[in-house]
């Protein structure tokens, strides 16, 4: 059987080279001025800041970024006598820019689209009311992104059977083979470490790889599979007396303890990892219909509506046993909202609406007023406020609000925002930056070096300031879904772009056909979750974009 299959495979990637010629030829056929007004389009909406602080109202969050792509403004305080400001920006290449305003936190949209990608230098300097300079001179350097292009590679496979591959391709590779054998983890395998999202994401692959219309051959074999998976993780979730009843661990109870260090220990819960383990176990009842999984899927809403405090969010990393804070950090519940509306969906069962609506009020009081979307991985011990920020949650609610509320001005205007943010500082089109945020992780260091990104790319979080499948993945669906609202070619032309990386990496030589996790030159580890993510991003474009 197995023979068979690289047989049928072979045969794909012939057709798929094909297909993938076709599309080379009709983007060369495109009319040359609709593409290159749309470029022209990106460079101009760059000079439109993203949510720019104001003293005393709106809070600056850029303070730890390290590059712009849309026009940043920066908490510089005011000069006591100055009547206005003179802002210089010096690139590395290319000539220095000069404004005046009345505020020194003012944004650098006057010259924005003069200056050149690259590192950046700005200066700030108050004058006086005969144009006389006073006071400190204010300092900050930056890199200056480069706008959305119009020469990226084609696709290397179509977007149904690049999907279609990578899902063949993660199912039947050595790091999923435990669950057709063993029924265990594979000791050799280190991110199984993280069970909830390692051993959840393998689970529902399988559940997903089996739905498959046609179904593949050896469907029944990996639905069994899942159940092993969903199964092993059911056993090691919290006993029913628990604080966090029911919700699986984050850390692996028993096994890989000379991969744990600091906060990664099993005596220690990042509550947000409930619900993606739940939408796995939906996933996996979807594909057998076996109640167990539904039931398990339930008490895991049930804990989230025990434990919700009175704002509406959950305190982020607690011990499990009896849900005491080990840091003081609150989840941004958009993984609770996702889950809690497709359980409502399944079941038909709306109790758990309230608890659902509570958390999206939360977080429009929270993080979607402050922009202090924060980073919650749990190889990442939880940090102050603008820290450690990412684009996956600020993503996600931005996905929320155009699919639910399009039609509501004031919450497209936010969510079309929040794909501003992040564009900005996560989406890398061409000549990404030499400089890191400070406090890498060990991934962070590892993928650092940005000449071995393959561009365009989405970088992951400050912590971590490297290109991730899961990432493109994110910012591909959030494309898709502005595209959806607004009509807007561009988001759709931008998915595309990422999407095309994705597909590059599959002609890896080390895991033949999957996503890479890293979007570089010689990958590191593969996460499943992150292949899965990319695998239901490439199966929405396919759908919106055959």
């Amino acid at each position: 059987m197995r023979a068979s299959s690289l047989h049928r495979r072979s045969i794909r990637i012939a057709v798929i080279g094909l297909l993938a010629l076709s599309h080379a030829l009709a983007q060369a056929q495109a009319p040359a001025e609709t593409v290159a007004s749309l470029r022209a389009r990106a460079i101009d909406e760059t000079t439109m800041p993203v949510r720019p602080g104001i003293p005393g109202g709106q809070p600056f969050w850029n303070g730890k970024a390290v590059q712009f792509l849309y026009a940043p403004a920066f908490d510089f305080k005011e000069v006591p006598g100055a009547n206005s400001y003179r802002f210089t920006i010096t690139p590395a290449k290319g000539h220095a820019h000069t404004f005046t305003a009345d505020k020194p936190w003012a944004p650098l949209s006057p010259v924005w689209t003069r200056v050149m990608t690259g590192k950046a230098t700005l200066i700030v300097r108050g004058l006086d009311a005969s144009g006389a300079e006073i006071g400190a001179t204010m300092t900050r350097s930056f890199h200056r992104a480069a706008a959305f292009g119009n020469d990226y590679p084609p696709p290397a496979m179509a977007w149904r059977e690049s999907a279609r591959t990578a899902l063949d391709s993660l199912v039947h590779s050595p790091d999923l083979k435990c669950w057709f054998t063993t029924g265990e983890p594979d000791p050799q395998i280190h991110l199984y470490r993280y069970p909830s999202k390692i051993v959840g994401a393998a689970a529902a692959a399988l559940a997903v790889y089996a739905s498959q219309s046609p179904p593949p051959a050896d469907a029944a074999e990996a639905l069994q599979a899942a159940r092993r998976a969903a199964d092993y993780l059911l056993s090691i979730s919290q006993p029913p007396a628990t604080a966090w009843a029911f919700h699986p661990p984050t850390y692996h109870p028993t096994l890989y303890h000379e991969r744990m260090k600091g906060h990664m220990n099993p005596n220690n819960y990042m509550t947000s990892c409930g619900a993606e383990t739940a939408e796995y176990y939906l996933d996996i009842h979807a594909a057998t219909q076996d109640p167990k999984y539904l039931n398990a899927a339930v008490r895991i809403a049930e804990t989230y509506a025990r434990q919700q405090r009175a704002e509406g969010s959950w305190l982020l990393f607690v011990t499990p046993k009896d849900g005491q804070p080990v840091t003081d950090n609150v989840m941004i519940p958009t993984l609770v909202i996702e889950f809690l509306e497709r359980l409502g969906q399944v079941t038909g069962d709306h109790r758990f609406d309230p608890v659902r609506e509570k958390a999206s009020v939360w977080i429009m009081q929270n993080s979607a007023s402050t922009c202090n979307w924060q980073g919650q991985f749990e190889d990442v011990k939880p940090l102050p406020p603008y820290e450690n920020l990412t684009k996956h949650e600020a993503g996600d609610f931005a996905i929320h609000l155009l699919k639910t509320a399009a039609d509501d001005a004031k919450k497209r205007a936010l969510a079309l925002n929040l794909l501003r943010f992040s564009e900005d500082q996560f989406v890398m089109w061409a000549q990404p930056p030499t400089d890191t945020p400070k406090g890498q992780n060990a991934d962070g260091d590892a993928g650092a070096k940005s000449n071995r990104w393959l561009l365009p790319c989405v970088l992951e979080q400050y912590r971590c300031y490297a290109p991730v499948s899961a990432s493109s993945a994110k910012m591909i669906r959030l494309y898709l879904a502005a595209h959806q609202a607004t009509g807007d070619r561009m988001h759709l032309e931008k998915a595309k772009a990422l999407a095309a990386t994705l597909t590059r990496t599959q002609s890896n030589k080390k895991a033949p056909g999957r996503y890479q996790t890293w979007l570089m030159q010689n990958p590191g580890p593969m996460w499943f979750n992150c292949e899965l993510l990319a695998i239901r991003a490439m199966r929405e474009l396919a759908a919106a974009e055959p």
